[in-house]
Parts: C-alpha cells; sequence; structure tokens
C-alpha cells in the first residue's frame, strides 16, 4: 500500500503508520485526501497481504492523529498497488513459474561479452480456414567485427498472437541469452517496437503501463535489464532493404512457422516478476478490459439459460455470438429514455419473462393474490404474458406491441 502501511494485520489492522521512505511522509500530508493518493515511484510500495488487511480511505477527512483508527474499505486501486510490489520491487524472489525446463535451457546457452549487437525480428501468420495462426521470432548475435556468433529462431505459444508481439518476443528471447553487464544494440526492422520502447522501457515504470497489451512483455524486459545490468540501445533498420543481417534473421523468423508448436505454457517465456493468470494463461492485455469481458460472457451466459429460450429448444439451435451483437448495438438498450429508465425496465422484463405480471405473482403468493383476479386494465382475462401483448387498455408508452414494433423499426 503506497504511503501509509497498516500497524499490525491482526488486533490493529486499521491503524495506519506513514511508509518509510515515502517523500510525502510528512506531518503535513497526516489527510485521508493525501492517503487516497496513490504514488507512482517504484519504490513507494510495500508487500501487505490482501487477506490480512483492507483498503484505503474512501472519503477525504481533515487531518487525524496517526495513532487513531481509520474507517477503511476494499478498492480495486488498493489490490492494483499490491500488484505493483511484485511489478516494481527487483529485490522480491521471482515467480516459480519461470523456473521451467525450458528457461533452464535457454539460461545455459549464455552468449559471451564479446557480443556487441543483436539483429531480431518477427514472423506472424494470422489463422485462416485451414490452419490456426502462427507467432515466430529469432535474433542473430555478432561481434564488433560483424562475424555471427550465434543465431537462434523459434515457434512461439499462440496466446494473444499479433506481428508486434512476435517482434517483441523476439528482444526478450535475445536478452535472456546475453551474459550479465552486457552493453549491446539491437537492431530491428519494427518502428512500432521502437516506439514503445521509448515509453514503456527508458521511461520511469508507470502504473499506466498495465493497461497496454502486451504489458508482460514489456516488464519482462524491464525486469532482464535490471537484473542483468544490461546496456541496451534500440536501432531501427530499413525493412525489405539491404542488409544482409536483417535479412538473414527475417528468413529464420519466417523459416520457424514449419517447426513444432512449443508444448510449454506461455508463462515459461515471461520474465515479468508478478503475473496475473487465468486458467493458467497469461492475461498480457488491459487487465480492466479482460475483467469487463468476462462479466459479459456471465451476464450472456445467464441470458442463454432464461425460460423463454429453454422452452423453444436446445441452447445449441441459438447463435447466442449474434444475438449478443445484436443486443450490444442497441443504443438505448442499458439507458434511460426521456428521464423514464422504468419503461425500459419493463420493456426488458417483458422481453426475457422477467416481468412479475398477476397470474406470475398470483403463483408466487397464492395467500395474497387471489386466483379469481383478472387483467386490472381489462378485466376480461388473467393477466400472463400473452394477455399483456393483446390487452386493449394497457398503457400506451408500455405496450409491448408498440415496444416491439418500435425495436424492429
Amino acid at each position: 500500500m503506497s504511503h501509509w502501511l497498516p500497524v499490525s494485520t491482526l488486533a490493529d489492522e486499521r491503524s495506519y503508520n506513514p511508509c518509510p521512505g515515502c517523500a510525502l511522509n510528512i506531518p503535513a500530508l497526516s489527510k485521508k485526501s493525501a492517503i487516497k493518493q496513490r504514488c507512482n515511484s517504484e519504490k513507494c510500495f510495500f508487500n501487505v497481504i490482501l487477506s490480512d488487511t483492507v483498503g484505503y480511505p474512501t472519503r477525504n477527512a481533515k487531518v487525524f492523529a496517526a495513532y487513531l483508527p481509520i474507517t477503511l474499505s476494499t478498492s480495486w486501486s488498493y489490490a492494483t498497488s499490491l500488484a505493483l510490489v511484485h511489478l516494481s520491487n527487483p529485490s522480491l524472489p521471482t515467480s516459480s513459474a519461470f523456473s521451467s525446463p525450458f528457461m533452464d535451457k535457454i539460461e545455459d546457452n549464455v552468449l559471451p561479452l564479446s557480443v556487441q549487437s543483436l539483429y531480431t525480428d518477427g514472423s506472424f501468420h494470422p489463422a485462416n480456414d485451414s490452419s490456426p495462426s502462427s507467432m515466430t521470432s529469432a535474433w542473430i548475435a555478432l561481434d564488433d567485427d560483424g562475424l555471427i556468433l550465434e543465431s537462434s529462431s523459434l515457434q512461439l505459444p499462440s496466446c494473444f498472437p499479433s506481428a508486434l508481439r512476435s517482434e517483441i518476443y523476439a528482444v526478450i528471447l535475445g536478452l535472456n541469452a546475453l551474459s550479465h553487464g552486457s552493453s549491446i544494440s539491437i537492431y530491428t526492422d519494427c518502428s512500432q517496437l521502437i516506439s514503445l520502447w521509448t515509453r514503456f522501457v527508458d521511461a520511469p515504470f508507470s502504473p499506466k503501463l498495465l493497461r497496454e497489451p502486451n504489458h508482460l512483455l514489456w516488464l519482462s524486459i524491464r525486469q532482464l535489464i535490471m537484473d542483468r545490468n544490461l546496456n541496451v540501445d534500440l536501432i531501427k533498420v530499413p525493412a525489405h532493404g539491404d542488409d544482409i543481417y536483417n535479412i538473414q534473421a527475417d528468413s529464420l523468423a519466417k523459416d520457424a512457422h514449419s517447426s513444432l508448436q512449443p508444448t510449454v505454457s506461455p508463462l515459461a517465456f515471461c520474465y515479468a516478476p508478478c503475473l496475473l493468470t487465468f486458467n493458467s494463461l497469461p492475461i498480457d492485455m488491459n487487465i480492466r478490459h479482460f475483467l469487463r469481458s468476462i462479466a459479459d460472457a456471465r451476464a450472456l451466459l445467464s441470458f442463454c439459460s432464461l425460460a423463454r429460450f429453454t422452452a423453444l429448444g436446445s441452447p445449441s439451435l441459438f447463435d447466442w455470438a449474434g444475438i449478443y451483437f445484436c443486443l450490444s448495438q442497441i443504443k438505448g438498450f442499458a439507458s434511460h429514455r426521456n428521464g423514464r429508465p422504468e419503461f425500459w425496465i419493463f420493456r426488458i422484463k417483458l422481453l426475457l419473462d422477467m416481468l412479475p405480471t398477476l397470474t406470475t405473482l398470483q403463483q408466487r403468493k397464492p395467500y395474497l393474490y387471489s386466483p379469481d383476479w383478472l387483467c386490472p386494465q381489462c378485466n376480461s382475462a388473467p393477466e400472463d404474458l400473452n394477455h399483456l401483448w393483446t390487452c386493449p387498455y394497457i398503457l400506451p408508452d408500455l405496450n409491448p406491441c408498440l415496444t416491439h414494433r418500435s425495436e424492429v423499426d
């Protein structure tokens, strides 16, 4: 937790002391508003077990005595700050996920200090009807005389496949083969790689990096440079030019598509000090977007399980992806209309067989709703869903026939 730390995780877990070594650790900033501010420094975080403590204050207040307990609540920002401990503290041990035989094999192949330059390249084949997507990477190591000392090419796991990802992998695998204290120039024909390197590697660490795709790979590069004390300089070479080494690296990467798919987990290719995984796969995209997609999938699953659909037949009869896409394209599907959200609630519940009609209430609570009661609008038929579509006295704004017609139009 940034700036303020819990005194104890047991009896006094709601009392907080200033974070030692923090630039904001001064009495003048002993406010809840100051506690809420999260420092972006890589050194201003402390390891706190989430299950043993709570989050920081969610509302501002005047100056308080540091020894008094504070009413706190958990938050996403607090959980993020805990993850940042592992993402930014190089002294913490690396996860056992990186001690795989594959990584051990790469560690054994350490290049000599005479290596002065690396040519890296990646290749990406998108999926088609006949074959899945394929990513490969390759690097060539040269000494100061331009002599090729070593080269390597590899097919990569197809996890979040993209052309840029294959280029980043090539750099990681090349850096992982360097000796400690190496000074190296990396030549690449990928302009996007150099642009993102300036933002994510050369610049100080920022939590905003976690919002970016491939953030685990960028964190792996930062960790490799830090652990091995590497001095790295990226140089752009023209794509499809006359540079013989770049042409050779490109050929190695393309030829690797014919090799076997690696049998190791994608986790073995990451060197980041902390990983978030889902079903044993690394989450290498905007974490909030990933969690939102899981929530959307669960909502769609609940939607698929409604009685309206199960009564019509097997779930395999419906194109759920198409249904979800159509619902997501309706601009007013989950919004208010004319300041009256109850009308939208009525329509949604009606279409999903969730409206508490009089017939439904009679079945749920027969001791409150007499079975002899009829539709209160026309008093001529039981008020069930079918009657709501035909009742001539129903409110015009709530008429399901008009609702259905307006949605179709």
